[in-house]
Parts: structure tokens; C-alpha cells; sequence
């Protein structure tokens, strides 16, 4: 029996209508999800956003509170009796060439609460930017948030002026590796002449081949950075330690300088002990020497004075001697300093160290005074 032909064609038609009807609801389903996925993702990027935003103004004000603490308690580990260029952040070390215990702030709490913002804050900001960007910044392999160390531009009634970097990379939990350079800049110590002068010959110092210094370390450090060992070896380059007449002979590495130093901050009170045996080691090896200091301060804290610029008041003691004459064996303190200091905090990270008093020695002077500028980074 044969289907009428209007019946197909009725068939088709609605076969039609249907199959229209399918594939209209399924667009429909698809902008509606892709929608609603848009809609998500956008949600979701505002979040993330408004989070960063909050973490953001979290760092700010840890920054803020951690500045204020540098203010007051400027911990370091090198000024030449002075600010102690502790590593901050890592803690402390490098040359105490610079001041003692206070250079930058004991920051472990503080310090550890802003790199967890700031790591997360890095992968929210990766995440928000459609990319993956390391949380840690590197240069060279080596994270910068494990250096520390400062500039020192200093003088002195005895050695003239002098230009100090030390510096200082967390290697493992509470150890440091250290490195300084010291460049001594008095023309007493440099290259010299023989001349014929009005009362015979004498000897004409010069400026060239001045005394250059350079060293590294280890910086162990105890009881939450309140006390830190510092052990170095330097290389001293120049014309001091090994002719007969000082100058005449410019060398590299005519001497080595083991050194320790040792400082102490616990908030209240702050002291450094340093001690330095310069050896020389080349062609006549004329002259060794030893350099030593100690000192001792008292912090603002321990009276609950606030909102004062001064790291720490206290006592200071140098000691140079000629330790070994080769040349004409006649060995003795070459000074001998002791007087007040004061520390100041500035800002942007700077500290000036002034000491001056008496040389219970006298052959110099009777008198001494030394100032002391360190800038940390």
C-alpha cells in the first residue's frame, strides 16, 4: 500500500520544524554557557584583584612599621665602632670597618611576614596577568632577598679618609658569607721618594700605591641575631708593610690580614670587639701591625625614650700597635683612643657615627676624633 504524497510531504515538514528547533536550543545552551563561563572568569579576575590590592596595602604597611624600626634600631655589622652592618635581613656581618652592632634592624618577624606577601602577591599578579612569573626576583642565580651589606665613607684623625664596602650572602641557616673591600686613602701609606731636602735627605710620600684591602668571611650568627662571630682573611695590597723604607716598593698581596669580630645587640644595649693582625709576607717584610677596637652603648630603649634619632650612646677604645719591627727592632702602640660616641639614624637607610676623645698614648696626638657615614642596601 503506497503513502499518499501530501503525507510525506507533511512528514518532511514537521521532520524539518524539529530538527530546526534542535539545533536552535543547542546555540541557545552553548551561548548560555559560554556566557556564564565569562561571567565566572570575570568574577574571578575582580577577586583576584581586589586580593592583590589588599596584600598590597599589607606589604605598604609592614614597609611603613619596618621603617620606623630602622629608625630606632639600626642594626649592621661593620662602621668602625659604630653601626653594625648586620645583615637585615640576613643578618649581619661584613667588615666592621664601619660602625658596630647597629647598622640594620633586627627584622626577623617583620621581614618573614613581608616575603610571604610579596611571594603570594607575585603569583596572584602572575595569575591576574594571564602568565606565570617567578616569585622571586634573581640575578645571577643569587636571590637578593640573602644580600646585605652598606657603603662607609670614613675618617679619622689617624688614617685620613677611607671608603668601605662590605657585604654579606646567606649561604645556610645563620651563616653568612662575607666580603669587603677597604681603601685606604692617607698618602703616608702609598708610594714614597728620597729627595734632598733642606735637612738632608728625607723620604717624600706619594700618592700612588695606596693601601688597598680586600677580604671575605663567615658570619655565624646565635640567639636570633642578637650575637654574631664574623672571622675574615684579607689580602692587603700596597707599600706599607713590606720595605725597608715605607714606598719604596709597590706590591700586590704584600700582606694578609686574618681578622674576628664579634657583636652584640639585644635592643637595649649594643658592643662590638674587633681585632685585626696585619702580617707581612713579602720581600723584606718589614713591619707587622695590630689594629683593635672595642665598644660598647646603650640604646634610647632602655629609658622608653620614642621618636629619638639616636641609635646608641656609649664608650669608645682603639688600640694600633707596631707589633714587629724586622728593620730596626724598636716595636711599640702606635695610638691609643678612648671617648664618647653617638650614633644618629637617617633616613633612607643612612647612620653617622661621631667619636672623639683622648690618645693616652700622645705621640701623635693628644687628642683623637672620628667620624663615620654608612649608607645600607
Amino acid at each position: 500500500m503506497s503513502v499518499p504524497l501530501e503525507v510525506c510531504s507533511r512528514i518532511d515538514t514537521i521532520v524539518s520544524r524539529g530538527r530546526k528547533k534542535y539545533l536552535g536550543l543547542c546555540l541557545f545552551l552553548g551561548a548560555a554557557f559560554m556566557s556564564s563561563n565569562a561571567l565566572a572568569l570575570a568574577q574571578t579576575e575582580d577577586e583576584l584583584r581586589k586580593k592583590l590590592e589588599l596584600l598590597e596595602a599589607r606589604i605598604a604597611e609592614l614597609e611603613g612599621r619596618l621603617e620606623n624600626q630602622e629608625a630606632q634600631d639600626v642594626r649592621g655589622k661593620g662602621h668602625h665602632g659604630g653601626v653594625n652592618l648586620k645583615r637585615a635581613p640576613s643578618s649581619g656581618v661584613a667588615h666592621p670597618a664601619f660602625v658596630q652592632t647597629e647598622g640594620e634592624p633586627r627584622k626577623s618577624e617583620v621581614k618573614e611576614a613581608q616575603k610571604a606577601q610579596e611571594t603570594n602577591v607575585a603569583h596572584m599578579k602572575g595569575r591576574a596577568e594571564g602568565g606565570w612569573q617567578a616569585a622571586h626576583d634573581k640575578d645571577h642565580g643569587f636571590d637578593k632577598e640573602k644580600f646585605h651589606g652598606g657603603v662607609t665613607l670614613k675618617q679619622d684623625s689617624f688614617f685620613g679618609f677611607q671608603t668601605i664596602l662590605d657585604a654579606g650572602y646567606e649561604v645556610a641557616d645563620n651563616i653568612d658569607f662575607t666580603f669587603y673591600s677597604w681603601l685606604w686613602t692617607s698618602p703616608n701609606f702609598g708610594r714614597s721618594r728620597v729627595i734632598d731636602g733642606p735637612s738632608g735627605m728625607q723620604v717624600d710620600a706619594g700618592g700612588n700605591g695606596l693601601w688597598t684591602e680586600v677580604g671575605m668571611g663567615l658570619n655565624f650568627r646565635f640567639f636570633n641575631d642578637t650575637l654574631s662571630i664574623n672571622p675574615q682573611f684579607g689580602i692587603l695590597n700596597g707599600a706599607l708593610l713590606s720595605s725597608r723604607i715605607v714606598g719604596r716598593g709597590i706590591r700586590a698581596a704584600e700582606g694578609v690580614v686574618p681578622s674576628i669580630t664579634l657583636n652584640y645587640d639585644n635592643g637595649f644595649f649594643t658592643g662590638q670587639a674587633y681585632v685585626a693582625y696585619y702580617a707581612a709576607i713579602r720581600d723584606e717584610r718589614a713591619r707587622d701591625f695590630i689594629h683593635n677596637w672595642v665598644n660598647v652603648g646603650i640604646k634610647p630603649a632602655l629609658f622608653n625614650f620614642k621618636n629619638v634619632p639616636i641609635n646608641s650612646v656609649g664608650v669608645h677604645w682603639e688600640h694600633l700597635r707596631f707589633h714587629v719591627d724586622r728593620i730596626d727592632g724598636s716595636p711599640g702602640t702606635l695610638y691609643n683612643w678612648i671617648g664618647p660616641y653617638v650614633e644618629f639614624a637617617l633616613p633612607m637607610h643612612l647612620a653617622l657615627r661621631f667619636a672623639a676623645g683622648a690618645d693616652l698614648k700622645g705621640d701623635v696626638s693628644n687628642e683623637f676624633y672620628q667620624a663615620s657615614i654608612k649608607m645600607h642596601f
